[in-house]
C-alpha cells in the first residue's frame, strides 16, 4: 500500500441537519417503544425558529393516544444544548418557543397492511462496511471524528458554558500507509457566543483533539471561515437524511442507497443498511479480510435481499456470500427480529453514528 490521504468529517448535535434527524428519530424511537411493529417514514426541515415534520405514523391506536409531536421534537432540540445553559446563557432556537408544524398522517394501519411488513416496501441499495484498521471498525478518518465531535460535546457541557454552542462541525485528514495511519489536520468549526475569547476558543480545540490524538498533535485550524456566533438553524436551514456520507463510513466508501433517521426497523433502507453493517462486521472478525464492504440490493415486494455482493480488501469475492460468512438468515423478518430491540436511543444513533459497540448488528 502507498501513502494515501483520506478524509472524513462530523457534526454536532446542535448542526441543522442533525436537529432534524433528531427530531424524526426521536418520533420513531416513541412509536418503536409502544408498537415495535409501527410504521414510520418522516421528514424533517428546519430553519430558525420553525421546524416542519412530514411523512406519516401508523400503529396500534393505543400506541398513538398520548403522543405529542411538537413535545417530542422540542425535547430533542433541548437535548441538542439550545436553550439555556449552565450560566444562564440563551442559545437559540429556544425550544420553549419552537414553532413545530406537524403534517404527518397519523393513524391507524389499512386493512391487511400490517400482516404485509416483511416485504420490502421500495427498492434499495445498501452498504456496509467495517475496516480492521479503524475505531469501532470503521474507516481511521471516520472513527477519528466522530471520536473529537464527541469529545467537543462533552468539554461543552463541562467547561463552555456561556461560550461554546451546540453547533459545530469537525473535519479530519489521515495518512494511511502499509504500517498504519497518522492524523495530520483537523479543521474545527466551533459555535460560539459573540464575545467568546479566540484564544480559549483554540485551546477549548486543542482539548478536544489531544483527548484522541496523544502524543503530536495534527496541525488544526479554529474557525477559518471566520465568526461562528449564528450558529444552529438560524446560521442555515436543516433537512433530514441530508448527511448520508457523515451516517455512513465517510467518503471512501460508496454509500448505497436513502438514508436510515426518520425510518422504522422495518423499512428496507435502515435494515438493510445494518445488515450490511453486520455482515462486513462478520467478515472481518472472522478473518477473511483487513476491510470488508458488503452491498446487498431490495426488490419491492421482496422477503430478503435479492443480491449480495462481498468485495475483502477491495477486491470482489465469489460464491454464496452468506454461507461463506455461515451467517444466520437474512429474510426481512428474522433481521427486524434481531434489530428492533435495540436498547441504544434512536436519537443517540442518529447524532453519533449507528456503528455503536452494543447495538445488536455491531455483533456476528
Amino acid at each position: 500500500m502507498t501513502t494515501r490521504i483520506e478524509t472524513a468529517e462530523h457534526v454536532l448535535p446542535g448542526h441543522p441537519d442533525k436537529l432534524c434527524d433528531a427530531a424524526v428519530d426521536a418520533l420513531v424511537d416513541y412509536v418503536r417503544q409502544r408498537d415495535p411493529y409501527g410504521q414510520c417514514g418522516l421528514e424533517a426541515a428546519c430553519v430558525r425558529n420553525l421546524i416542519v415534520v412530514t411523512g406519516r405514523i401508523a400503529a396500534d391506536p393505543v400506541a398513538l393516544r398520548e403522543l405529542n409531536v411538537a413535545e417530542e421534537v422540542r425535547k430533542a432540540y433541548l437535548s441538542a444544548g439550545y436553550g439555556e445553559d449552565a450560566v444562564k446563557h440563551l442559545w437559540r432556537p429556544l425550544p420553549v418557543g419552537l414553532g413545530v408544524v406537524c403534517d404527518i398522517d397519523i393513524g391507524p394501519f389499512l386493512p391487511e397492511e400490517r400482516d404485509l411488513r416483511h416485504l420490502s416496501d421500495d427498492q434499495a441499495i445498501c452498504v456496509g462496511h467495517a475496516d480492521a484498521s479503524g475505531p469501532g471498525l470503521l474507516p481511521p478518518a471516520v472513527g477519528l471524528a466522530r471520536a473529537i465531535a464527541q469529545r467537543m460535546h462533552q468539554l461543552r457541557a463541562e467547561c463552555g458554558a456561556g461560550r461554546v454552542g451546540p453547533d459545530g462541525k469537525v473535519l479530519v485528514t489521515i495518512e494511511r500507509n502499509a504500517d498504519g495511519w497518522r492524523p495530520t489536520d483537523v479543521s474545527m468549526s466551533l459555535h460560539h457566543a459573540a464575545d467568546a475569547n479566540p484564544l480559549w476558543l483554540r485551546q477549548f480545540a486543542e482539548r478536544a483533539v489531544a483527548s484522541v490524538c496523544p502524543g503530536e498533535l495534527p496541525r488544526i485550524l479554529v474557525n477559518g471561515g471566520g465568526s461562528f456566533a449564528c450558529g444552529g438553524p438560524h446560521g442555515d436551514n436543516g433537512l433530514a437524511g441530508k448527511k448520508l456520507v457523515v451516517d455512513g463510513y465517510g467518503p471512501q466508501v460508496p454509500i448505497g442507497g436513502g438514508a436510515w433517521s426518520g425510518k422504522d426497523f422495518r423499512k428496507v433502507d435502515r435494515l438493510g443498511g445494518l445488515l450490511a453493517r453486520q455482515l462486513a462486521v462478520r467478515a472481518v472478525r472472522l478473518g477473511l479480510g483487513e476491510r470488508a464492504t458488503v452491498t446487498l440490493h431490495y426488490h419491492p415486494g421482496s422477503e430478503r435481499p435479492a443480491h449480495i455482493a462481498l468485495h475483502l480488501d477491495g477486491v470482489p469475492c465469489d460464491g454464496d456470500v452468506v454461507a461463506r460468512l455461515g451467517h444466520p438468515d437474512v429474510d426481512n423478518l428474522t433481521v427486524w427480529q434481531r434489530f428492533v430491540a435495540a436498547p441504544q436511543s434512536l436519537v443517540d444513533l442518529a447524532r453519533w453514528g449507528h456503528q455503536q459497540a452494543g447495538a445488536p448488528w455491531e455483533g456476528v
